[in-house]
């Protein structure tokens, strides 16, 4: 996957490896890997079927122009109009790097092959906003309703640009479950970042509202109304049940990670002593087999939950309802 990724590269930049970090290429492979995976793969699979080839190669565009606009926008925020031109309006954009000008070559062809080329622009527009907004997260002030509001649409908006890959856009129905889905798999992403997060001064639910024990409730019950979109589909129930394991199996990293902090993080009064507790406590990963069993586990319980009661924020439960509609 990562030689194909550098092929796109040098097709669309001769040099391109070289004048990008191998920071930013691991995201880009990363962010690839997890649209081609969870957000892209495992939804064409349901459908019965595999990614085309014209699929994949609109896919690795978006994992380059996805990973430098959200480097472009968190280093550039001054250049808000020119970002905004880019994303709105590339073809009329002038870069002034060897980056810039391997982000809008990239965005053009995708452009050129995408089957909807404004929807594409559309929804490149509305993360571009998502991820300008998620500028607040420097403010120790931001209130948590806001903080959530941010959290679930940067990477609802994400999923919603990646299903643009596909020849045909998925129905209603199938994005209906994208904002429960993509709500956990930010606030998963958040928790095995915290303790990258601390020490660049952005805060995310985790960090600044320790609330562990709703955190995991609302786990559960976005799991819950994801199975229940889930359910309203027409196809196979073998099929339905391989997809929600493949998300899930996201979902239950996230919570393990919430169970585990809210060990290691009782009697944390604020976010100073949170980062006292160093990287080794902070960081979630699979160690040993035994968290692998229990990672299993909690996919299972997941997997099969269908109704929860548990805390969703009104303007969140309002843009859940929009989504369904979109």
């Amino acid at each position: 996957m990562k030689n194909r990724l550098i092929r796109m590269l040098e097709s669309l930049h001769p040099g391109a490896a070289a004048i990008l970090s191998p920071a930013t290429f691991q995201r880009m492979a990363a962010y690839q890997e997890s649209a081609e995976h969870i957000v892209c793969g495992a939804l064409a699979r349901m459908q019965g079927r595999r990614p085309s080839e014209t699929e994949q190669t609109r896919l690795q565009l978006l994992a380059v122009i996805s990973t430098l606009l959200h480097d472009w926008v968190g280093n550039h925020s001054g250049d808000r109009s020119r970002i905004y031109q880019l994303t709105c309006s590339p073809a009329g954009f002038e870069p002034r790097d060897a980056v810039e000008s391997l982000l809008r070559e990239a965005y053009l062809r995708l452009l050129t092959i995408a089957a909807e080329p404004r929807r594409v622009t559309a929804h490149c527009c509305e993360l571009f906003n998502w991820e300008e907004a998620s500028g607040r997260q420097k403010d120790a002030t931001i209130s948590e309703a806001e903080l959530f509001r941010i959290t679930y649409h940067k990477r609802f908006h994400a999923v919603l640009l990646f299903y643009t890959v596909f020849d045909k856009y998925p129905s209603p129905e199938e994005t209906a479950m994208a904002f429960p889905m993509a709500g956990l798999m930010q606030l998963t992403y958040d928790m095995a970042d915290i303790w990258t997060d601390i020490r660049s001064g952005i805060y995310t639910i985790p960090i600044l509202y320790r609330r562990f024990g709703r955190l995991e409730r609302r786990f559960q019950a976005e799991s819950a109304r994801f199975n229940q979109a889930l359910a309203r589909l027409p196809y196979p129930p073998a099929r339905k049940q391989e997809y929600a394991l493949t998300v899930h199996a996201v979902h239950a990293m996230g919570l393990l990670a919430v169970r585990r902090l809210r060990k290691e993080a009782a009697g944390v009064r604020d976010v100073a002593e949170l980062a006292l507790l160093g990287r080794k406590k902070l960081a979630f990963g699979l160690r040993n087999p035994a968290m692998m069993l229990a990672l299993l586990r909690k996919v299972r319980e997941l997997t099969n939950l269908t109704s929860y009661d548990g805390p969703t924020e009104p303007a969140l439960k309002r843009d859940m309802r929009q989504s369904a509609r979109s």
